[in-house]
């Protein structure tokens, strides 16, 4: 700490703390040392701005470098350099990942990323409440507001506003966003204000599960690329995407398993197959097409989403408010009322904490009715020993 005499100046060290914003002194033991060039190397000038940087580390009136970069990027800028991190782009949700990226920059834009407050973060999820992206009419560009920011265009429909759910997802981006520009990788910012506001609970959960009979009616009314994935979904319930992506490498039909390896928690798992299953992976194997390795095909090429063949197929059936998604409840309950143990059958449905499972585990009043019919069982076949000698009293000695 002092003055540093070099060929070309005078240097003024001192050991300072960063807060992410001003520099300070720091406590003996403590902080990093800091260098400023006094542009001189007449000794008196240097003693004197040797002065002025400690009355000013003293009253916390030097900005942060860190600081100083982040007033210069703005969100605009850090979300491409973001979407552009390679562990980002390996992402198995990345395109997601960057349409939300993009509803974020709709509305942040070209704000400084460090002037970002908690109010700001709220007032984004209050739009996302009241306006959906749309793409404008006059200029082109996609935004999720009631006016254009690149023309002015001012929209005339009424939107739909997005849901709970929507919103904490884009909420959850955005936290991971700032997180990493906090990070001491880049130092763009001290604190992350998508942290500080709280993310409500959509309470959304849904306890909707395939019915037998509704089963029965699907099989009837379901075109038969979609059955094939409908009873794999039904018997296993892995998620749409982890079966659109599966590959016939990673499917062994001798030890009647597969294995999907893009999955949502990015762990790979081991999926035996039922009778019925192997049936459909026969089927698929003898139409299966050399020029692609997926398994799930339409017309020819792998197919992208069973959403519409799966709502012509309800139509049909006359089912209603039924999802893809909902045959993953399915699977779970079907296992539990089959006798699979909890950890076993998470290990199949891929669910990685039992509060998860529990959620996709319906309890319908048939069984709760068949619990009571086991118990009554139970209590039946259980004899019961009277204490001999508690009945006939205390023993009397002689």
């Amino acid at each position: 700490m002092g003055l540093t005499k070099r060929h070309d100046s005078y240097y003024v060290e001192f050991v300072v703390l960063d807060d992410g914003k001003h520099l300070r002194l720091a406590p003996k033991g403590m902080g990093k040392l800091k260098r400023w060039k006094v542009g001189s190397r007449h000794r008196g000038y240097a003693k004197d701005q040797e002065a002025i940087i400690r009355t000013k580390l003293l009253a916390g009136q030097i900005v942060s470098p860190a600081f100083e970069r982040a007033q210069a990027v703005t969100f605009r800028e850090w979300a491409d350099t973001y979407l552009g991190l390679e562990e980002v782009r390996k992402l198995t949700t990345y395109e997601d990942r960057k349409l939300k990226v993009s509803h974020l920059v709709d509305f942040f834009g070209d704000q400084q990323l460090a002037s970002i407050t908690p109010d700001d973060v709220a007032a984004y999820r209050n739009q996302r409440a009241r306006y959906t992206r749309i793409t404008c009419l006059n200029c082109g560009q996609s935004f999720g507001r009631a006016v254009c920011p690149a023309c002015g265009w001012k929209r005339t429909d009424r939107p739909q506003a997005a849901s709970m759910q929507t919103i904490n997802h884009d909420h959850t981006a955005l936290t991971r966003m700032l997180n990493v520009a906090r990070s001491a990788r880049f130092k763009l910012i001290h604190d992350n204000p998508a942290a500080h506001v709280e993310k409500p609970n959509p309470k959304n959960e849904r306890d909707r599960i395939a019915s037998v009979e509704e089963w029965e009616r699907l099989k009837t009314a379901a075109a038969s690329h979609l059955l094939r994935f409908l009873i794999i979904a039904r018997d296993l319930g892995p998620r749409r995407g982890e079966l659109l992506k599966l590959e016939w490498s990673d499917v062994d039909l001798r030890r009647r398993e597969f294995t999907l390896r893009q999955t949502k928690n990015g762990e790979t798992r081991i999926v035996p197959m039922t009778r019925d299953v192997y049936a459909v992976f026969l089927e698929l194997w003898n139409q299966r097409r050399l020029d692609t390795n997926r398994v799930f095909l339409y017309k020819g090429k792998p197919w992208k989403n069973p959403r519409t063949a799966f709502a012509a197929a309800c139509r049909r059936a006359g089912i209603r408010d039924l999802r893809l998604h909902d045959f993953r409840h399915t699977a779970t309950t079907n296992l539990r009322r089959a006798g699979v143990d909890t950890m076993t059958a998470m290990k199949i449905v891929g669910h990685k904490s039992e509060q998860m499972h529990r959620r996709y585990n319906s309890i319908k009043p048939a069984d709760l009715h068949k619990a009571a019919a086991m118990l009554e069982k139970y209590a039946a076949n259980t004899v019961i020993t009277p204490d001999v000698k508690r009945a006939s009293g205390p023993s009397v000695s002689h």
